[in-house]
C-alpha cells in the first residue's frame, strides 16, 4: 500500500482528551488556523470564522458542556472537569450559512480536520467535540456568537497529557463500491 506524509499524519491522529498544562505557542496556533483557513469550501465561499478560546472562565464553561455531552452519549469523561477546560486553547468552528447556504456544515468538517491533522504534524493533540441544538445554543452563548451564526465545534488543543491508543478501520474491503452500490 502505497504511503506518504499527508496519510501518515491522518493515520497517526488520535483524539485526546487530557492535556498538559504547557501553552501552544503563538507560531504553533497560527499555523493550525492557517491549515483551517486554507480547507476547501464549495465556490470557495470560506464561511467560517475560527474563535481561539484561551480565556480560563469560557474554557472551563465549555469544558462543562462538552463534559455533560460526551458523558451522555459514551461515558468518555472518568474524571470530572478533564478535556476541554484543561486545554491551553480551545478553536471554536463557527459558520456563516448565509455565505453558504447549502455547504456550511461540509466546510466547517474540513476546517476542523485540517486543523486537528496540523496540530498532529506539530506534536499537539486535539479532539472533536461535535454540537448541535442546546449544545450549540449554550456554546453561542459562553462565546457570545452573534444570532444567525452556527458553531459546528470545538477543537481543544495542547500536548497531550497521555499516549492514545491505536484507533480500529474498517477494512477497505469493508467499505469501498466500484461503479454502483453493490452490497
Amino acid at each position: 500500500m502505497m504511503t506518504n506524509d499527508v496519510l501518515n499524519a491522518i493515520r497517526g491522529r488520535r483524539s485526546v482528551l487530557r492535556f498538559e498544562p504547557k501553552p501552544v505557542a503563538d507560531d504553533e496556533l497560527e499555523a493550525i488556523l492557517e491549515a483551517g483557513r486554507w480547507a476547501p469550501s464549495f465556490a470557495n465561499s470560506q464561511p467560517w470564522t475560527f474563535v481561539v478560546v484561551r480565556e480560563e472562565n469560557a474554557k472551563r464553561e465549555l469544558g462543562q458542556l462538552v463534559e455533560r455531552i460526551a458523558f451522555a452519549h459514551r461515558g468518555q469523561f472518568a474524571v470530572s472537569g478533564k478535556g476541554t477546560g484543561d486545554a491551553p486553547v480551545v478553536i471554536a468552528v463557527v459558520l456563516d450559512p448565509v455565505k453558504d447556504p447549502q455547504h456550511w456544515v461540509e466546510a466547517g468538517a474540513v476546517a476542523t480536520q485540517n486543523m486537528a491533522l496540523m496540530a498532529h504534524t506539530l506534536g499537539l493533540a486535539s479532539y472533536w467535540a461535535g454540537l448541535g441544538g442546546k449544545s450549540e445554543a449554550e456554546a453561542r452563548r459562553i462565546l457570545g456568537i452573534p444570532r444567525g451564526m452556527r458553531v459546528v465545534a470545538l477543537l481543544p488543543i495542547g500536548r497531550p497529557a497521555y499516549t492514545p491508543k491505536d484507533g480500529e478501520r474498517t477494512s477497505l474491503s469493508g467499505i469501498v463500491r466500484y461503479d454502483r452500490f453493490k452490497v
